[in-house]
């Protein structure tokens, strides 16, 4: 909860045609409501008061000191930080998404990570060779593996091939992680349809609209609003032909 607080709600002002839609009154009545609904869960007291000035790894730590119940995270750091202590491994639950309001399984948003060669780098041939042994399914899946799973594998022919990745006798959490980002519907995070996100995400523009009405005394509305003419400015450098 505390996770998806301080980095999310308001994304679905860009859809997958790339293009800012504030314009559009049913996204910013969403937006509204999505502030007001994160807003209300911190004034009430689900999110810890903190929660405003954590880094990234403090919905980790607040999980672990049990400062709240659950956490909204994108790999399985949380819980495999608990491994060697084997109780509170098997305490724990991870749970995929749950069902849209249309009872279909809702998309889970994942990002693509993976190697680059550095412009201006001194051994490109070097560095190429290594990329084409690094990329075959067998050595990423091994690599992938040696983080315990934390992040999973693009290919979906990998997870149902390697027991280990589907294996809950080992470890219980797995499963559903490589089932959600994986082998579930999804879709691509939003810096891949247009690069202005990353600027949007980098300046934390929900983040700062929920801190405005939390700390400044700002209507959800007028957060919004704020939020929505700065990510227009950014949108505005780019443009699709």
């Amino acid at each position: 909860m505390a996770h998806f607080m301080s980095a999310n709600g308001g994304a679905d002002i860009v859809t997958r045609d790339g293009r800012l839609h504030t314009d559009d009154p049913r996204v910013r009545e969403a937006a509204i409501r999505s502030v007001e609904y994160m807003t209300n869960c911190y004034k009430q007291g689900y999110v810890p008061p903190e929660a405003l000035s954590w880094n990234d790894a403090d919905d980790n730590n607040g999980f672990h000191e049990k400062l709240f119940l659950m956490d909204f995270d994108g790999t399985l750091s949380t819980e495999l930080a608990m491994i060697k202590d084997k109780k509170a491994f098997a305490d724990i639950v991870t749970m995929g998404l749950p069902n849209g309001n249309d009872s279909k399984p809702m998309p889970a948003q994942v990002g693509a990570g993976g190697g680059f060669i550095a412009k201006g780098a001194k051994n490109i041939a070097v560095a190429k060779d290594f990329m084409q042994y690094f990329m075959q399914p067998a050595v990423m899946n091994e690599n992938l593996k040696g983080g315990l799973g934390r992040w999973v594998p693009v290919i979906p022919q990998i997870v149902k091939d390697d027991p280990f990745w589907l294996d809950t006798k080992e470890d219980p959490h797995r499963a559903p992680y490589v089932q959600e980002a994986v082998l579930g519907p999804t879709f691509p995070s939003y810096n891949g349809f247009n690069p202005a996100w990353g600027q949007v995400s980098a300046e934390q523009l929900w983040g700062q609209a929920h801190a405005d009405v939390i700390k400044n005394g700002m209507t959800a509305q007028a957060a919004v609003d704020k939020a929505f003419k700065r990510a227009e400015a950014i949108f505005s450098k780019y443009t699709f032909g």
